[in-house]
């Protein structure tokens, strides 16, 4: 199953009171008629967006947010086969011992790492009068938004009943570039010759002119929030001319550089840069790649006090002196 391209696969989304495949790693329908119901639509290696029910059981901040995904096998199971005694507890202690006792393994999972409404992602599949759909089984994305799910970037989590992952081998990045296998650089042939140097690169922040919707539509949570561009360049005044030529003349906005940042060269600013968008995508909103949208003041004190984090040090006469490195 993860060998198939993402285009090869169907995503569903799902309502529960929160996300948590390694305590629980199946996924549940209350009525056996439920789970074959969607054992008739499902494929193997379908993905279930979960996100946040708006219910008491489920954390404030958790409501209405796109959690994670997990990947299905088309394989029965009961629910006891694939519960932590936490899970099983949980279940217990609020009178659910009933409930999504019929179950279709979960083998992988990944957990959103961004917070973004799932109306953003599925406004179609939200629609109120899917919600009874959404609860109970699940509610398949049109293309679309089948496209903007796999836009977020995510981190692999562990699923209870399944062979278990060490921490350093669960992979994090883009929902669409973590489902594609890799691919191997194609030959060339023939003599070239070329001299690469390394030296001084940046991190910069660039901002859209106008706000976000200006892009992005005129609904959705991203209204009235700053659309910013993150990224590296050993000459940030070029990227800028670049990234604003695909804008038409008399375009009504453009990109502008406003912050920059060198260091000494390209491996610590791609590491830094890493860094940068992962930490970008748990602040604010992901709108794929590079791009992030949210209040612009918390956006340029984050990149700000990113760089700064990262700058080395000098330390004064009266440290040297104590013997401080």
């Amino acid at each position: 199953m993860g060998e198939l391209l993402p285009e090869n696969r169907q995503i569903w989304v799902r309502a529960f009171y929160g996300f948590n495949p390694e305590e629980a790693g199946y996924i549940g329908f209350t009525h056996e008629a439920q789970r074959e119901d969607m054992l008739t639509k499902m494929k193997d290696g379908d993905l279930v967006l979960i996100y946040g029910a708006v219910d008491s059981l489920t954390d404030a901040d958790l409501q209405r947010q796109a959690l994670g995904f997990m990947e299905v096998k088309l394989e029965r199971c009961h629910d006891l086969d694939r519960q932590t005694e936490e899970s099983r507890k949980w279940k217990l202690d609020h009178g659910f011992q009933d409930r999504w006792t019929y179950g279709l393994k979960v083998v992988r999972a990944w957990r959103v790492t961004n917070r973004v409404h799932i109306k953003t992602i599925a406004p179609i599949a939200y629609d109120s009068k899917k919600r009874f759909e959404r609860t109970t089984k699940a509610v398949l994305l049109e293309p679309d938004e089948k496209r903007r799910a796999l836009s977020h970037h995510v981190r692999q989590v562990n699923v209870y009943g399944e062979p278990p992952i060490a921490a350093d081998e669960l992979v994090s990045g883009y929902m669409n570039d973590l489902l594609k296998p890799s691919k191997g650089i194609p030959p060339s042939f023939g003599d070239r010759t070329s001299t690469h140097e390394d030296g001084e690169n940046h991190l910069y922040l660039m901002k859209l002119s106008a706000d976000a919707e200006a892009l992005l539509g005129k609904a959705g949570p991203h209204v009235g929030k700053a659309l910013v561009k993150i990224g590296r360049s050993n000459d940030p005044n070029r990227r800028l001319k670049e990234v604003n030529g695909g804008f038409p003349d008399r375009a009504v906005c453009r990109w502008e550089l406003k912050h920059n940042q060198p260091f000494e060269d390209g491996d610590t600013a791609h590491n830094y840069e890493t860094e940068l968008k992962e930490l970008f995508a748990r602040e604010f909103t992901s709108q794929a790649g590079e791009f992030y949208t949210g209040d612009w003041s918390a956006i340029e004190r984050a990149f700000q006090t990113f760089c700064f984090s990262k700058i080395p040090k000098i330390l004064a006469a009266a440290g040297k002196a104590m013997g401080v490195k």
